[in-house]
């Protein structure tokens, strides 16, 4: 600033004594002298930003350089423990080939049983029939490619309800040569209708279909039975006779 100062009263110096029609020159000249000191004052200003700015920029790169010398350190890290690595790699590939495997194996037992299971749902009685009704579909959908999991369930869903229901007694109303009578299911060997009117029978499962047999002597067995099931009268014991049999779906 001292610099700059000093030019400026030498001029202003030797135009103090000049004539008045002189004094437009000298504001111009004073103008003149101003926006050069405005321009110098600028540069300074920016010279100085620009300092500062060089200086952090030298500390951003050497926050940088320090950042790449520990990423370089994890990667001597990471290359020292590639072994191990390595060997989970070829066990978990290993573990994956063994799921593949048992997904094909689990595929290959639901083809293999999907006719059979079916066949045997030919078997169930009406009660169990609409018990198992949508596994019996799902498994009629299920093809070779699906996923084995679907066709498993279905099987099983089956089976676990037939289970079931053979280990208990089950009462139903069905319609059989044209009349609608009550049905007692012992399990799945066999079965005794009855109705009010002095019809009854027995059934039992046969090649693909339940045979039905009327026997009109066993009514009032079978009525008692369900009396007694409903609590209508004491318990007490029932002669139903009982033949069992090996039936092949």
């Amino acid at each position: 600033m001292r610099m700059l100062f000093v030019p400026f009263c030498l001029l202003i110096l030797p135009l103090a004594g000049q004539e008045p029609e002189a004094d437009a020159q000298v504001v111009e000249l004073r103008e003149t002298i101003s926006k050069i000191v405005e321009v110098k004052t600028q540069t300074s200003k920016e010279r100085n930003d620009w300092e500062g700015r060089k200086a952090e920029m030298a500390e951003l790169l050497k926050l940088h350089q320090r950042e790449l010398e520990l990423l370089g350190e994890e990667l001597e890290k990471a290359g020292s423990s590639a072994g191990g690595y390595d060997e989970k790699k070829r066990e978990a590939e290993e573990e994956l080939e063994g799921l593949k495997k048992a997904r094909r194996a689990a595929s290959e037992a639901v083809v293999r049983s999907k006719e059979r299971m079916l066949n045997l749902a030919a078997l169930f009685p009406t009660p169990l029939a609409n018990e198992t009704e949508l596994e019996r579909l799902s498994l009629e959908a299920w093809e070779s490619g699906d996923e084995a999991r679907d066709g498993l369930q279905a099987i099983l869903g089956m089976v676990t309800k037939a289970e079931q229901f053979n280990r208990r007694i089950t009462r139903s109303k069905e319609e059989l040569n044209g009349r609608e009578v009550e049905v007692l299911y012992l399990g799945l060997a066999r079965a005794y209708y009855a109705d009010r009117s002095g019809n009854a029978g027995m059934g039992e499962p046969g090649k693909g279909v339940w045979v039905w047999t009327s026997m009109p002597e066993l009514n009032s067995e079978v009525v008692k039975a369900f009396d007694e099931l409903e609590k209508k009268r004491p318990p007490e014991l029932v002669k139903l006779p009982v033949q069992i049999k090996e039936v092949s779906p």
